[in-house]
């Protein structure tokens, strides 16, 4: 069974590289701008999420925060997408569990998401 990733990215250009790179290594994804409500995100069950931190001008890490608050996503794994310099205390502020700075390395993001399907935790 293909490991699910759901990318959050208001970038077209970005979303659709990640998600064709992505579905390269073997991933079944879905990716949208912005969930309207976190419910519709539940049926596809990720296995990890990749989360842009600025969604339509507001913060990501307040999804992430949201996100970590519905018992069905809590425990998905969430990496941030940012270009902000403080990206890693916004991801420890909003519980992601790792953060990938934009812009990226393809092999880096890559790693990351097959290390957190896997289970394998990593520091920040």
């Amino acid at each position: 069974m293909k490991k699910k990733v759901l990318i959050i990215e208001n970038d077209q250009d970005i979303r659709h590289i990640v998600e064709f790179i992505l579905q390269d290594q073997g991933f079944e994804t879905l990716s949208i701008p912005e969930p309207q409500d976190l419910s519709e995100i539940i049926p596809f069950e990720p296995d990890v999420i990749l989360l842009d931190e600025f969604i339509n001008n507001r913060p990501g890490h307040r999804l992430c925060r949201k996100i970590k608050q519905v018992p069905a996503l809590a425990v998905v794994p969430v990496i941030i997408l940012s270009t902000a310099n403080d990206i890693e205390l916004i991801a420890k502020e909003c519980d992601a569990n790792d953060y990938i700075t934009k812009p990226f390395n393809v092999e880096d993001m890559v790693n990351k998401v097959v290390r957190m399907v896997s289970h394998q935790p990593l520091a920040y």
